[in-house]
Formats: C-alpha cells, sequence, structure tokens
C-alpha cells in the first residue's frame, strides 16, 4: 500500500492509499468521493502527462509512495457542445451539426418558457432525484413560501 496525493491545480487536495494494481480509473472515482469531482470532469496529470483511466499505478514507475498527481477539472460540455459532437457522430458535416444544434437550443429554451412554475418545479425535483429514484426533502422556510423570493 503507498500514499498518493492528488493537488488540485484550482487549490485543493486529498491523500489517497492505493496499490501498484489499482487502475487510474479507480483513483479517480476516490477523488470524486473525497473531493466531489464527477469522474468525467477529471483529468490526472504525472508531470504534465495525462493518465490513462485503464491503466494501473504500476504502469507508471515514477508513481512512488508519497508521489503527488496533479488534477485538472474539466469544465462539463453544455447541451450546445454535447449536441454538436452528438450530431457529428450521426454523421452531419460541420455545419449541419452546428445548425441542428442552434435549431435544438431555440427548440428547448421554447418548450421551457411554455412551462408553468409547477412544471419547472416538477422538472428541477426530478433533476434531483438520486440512484435510487428517491426524491431529496428540501427544508422550506414555512414563513416564505416561495422559495426563490422571487
Amino acid at each position: 500500500m503507498m500514499k498518493i496525493t492528488i493537488k488540485k491545480l484550482q487549490g485543493g487536495e486529498c491523500t489517497l492509499e492505493v496499490l501498484p494494481t489499482t487502475c487510474i480509473s479507480e483513483i479517480k472515482r476516490q477523488i470524486s468521493e473525497k473531493l466531489d469531482i464527477p469522474v468525467e470532469e477529471q483529468k490526472l496529470l504525472l508531470l504534465g502527462r495525462t493518465l490513462a483511466d485503464e491503466q494501473t499505478v504500476q504502469s507508471y514507475p515514477t508513481i512512488k509512495d508519497g508521489s503527488k498527481l496533479n488534477l485538472v477539472v474539466k469544465k462539463p460540455e453544455g447541451l450546445y457542445e454535447a449536441s454538436i459532437k452528438y450530431f457529428k457522430k450521426l454523421g452531419m458535416s460541420d455545419a449541419e451539426a452546428v445548425n441542428t444544434a442552434h435549431r435544438l437550443i431555440r427548440i428547448v429554451q421554447d418548450k421551457f418558457n411554455k412551462l408553468s412554475w409547477d412544471d419547472i418545479d416538477r422538472l428541477s425535483m426530478d433533476c434531483l432525484l438520486d440512484e435510487r429514484g428517491c426524491r431529496p426533502t428540501l427544508e422550506r422556510d414555512p414563513d416564505n413560501e416561495d422559495m426563490f423570493s422571487l
């Protein structure tokens, strides 16, 4: 068992205990638990080089007990960027993918603008469902029915 330190470039760090056979993907999972950063937003670096998820600690001989790995937090993609990627995978040209993404954003905005506050509340709560499908309990201020003070 060896200890490694994960140093977040934007500030903050954590120490993990790993085995030489531990996969980089497992290290990212542990980082997710300790620093609350989704795995898909993590990029681990050693001496400026990105570590591959499928590799193990022992695949990188310079990782030893007490080593420090740098963590870069990638900005999550928005709907626009993700949809362009998706449309390109479907075989669209760059221009077609961009135009289709713009149309998609307009449709989503139009649909959202037609929702009632109750619909938005239900949609928001559905987005907060945990992995068991349970909604979180929110503490509401009985003196203020409007939780967003709008």
